[in-house]
């Protein structure tokens, strides 16, 4: 989720920012620049709300299974 990492410091904006404008804990933000938790939808649709973009641009990549 790289992404997201990218967006936010491109804004300026710590963690902390972030995840207040969110209404989540600093530390999920980080879990989920880092990959370690599958955010749920309502999670991402207030990060990407902070963050003035669209969900999808923050969303987790999700591979295809063979």
């Amino acid at each position: 989720m790289s992404e997201l990492r990218e967006i936010r410091k491109q804004r300026g904006l710590t963690l902390e920012q972030v995840g207040f404008l969110a209404s989540v804990d600093a530390a999920t933000v980080s879990r989920i620049e880092n990959g370690h938790v599958q955010p749920k939808p309502e999670t991402l649709v207030s990060i990407a709300r902070a963050l003035g973009v669209s969900v999808r641009r923050i969303a987790p990549k999700q591979e295809a299974v063979r």
